[in-house]
């Protein structure tokens, strides 16, 4: 019998110490990032599980592929990478 989506939710919950709320918000959060869409204002504000899910799928997503947009150039010798805020 394969587990329903609700069950891989609460092992990766238990798994990272978060609560299924909060994953649940992180995947919706990144789902939205992926789309193109802005993060709902009253996601911005509210500090609920689901919220904080919310903004950690939402901006760590966004972070990573402006991190991975960085190309070394012959200005930029060295590995490093200077992450600015975006939005």
């Amino acid at each position: 019998m394969s587990e329903t989506t609700q069950e891989k939710r609460d092992k990766i919950a238990l798994r990272i110490g978060w609560t299924p709320r909060r994953v649940l918000g992180y995947e919706d959060g990144r789902y939205y990032q992926l789309s193109g869409n802005d993060i709902p204002w009253c996601l911005e504000v509210e500090m609920d599980e689901y919220s904080k899910g919310f903004r950690t799928g939402y901006y760590a997503h966004a972070c990573s592929r402006s991190a991975s947009a960085i190309q070394e150039t012959p200005e930029r010798k060295s590995a490093e990478i200077i992450l600015l805020p975006t939005g």
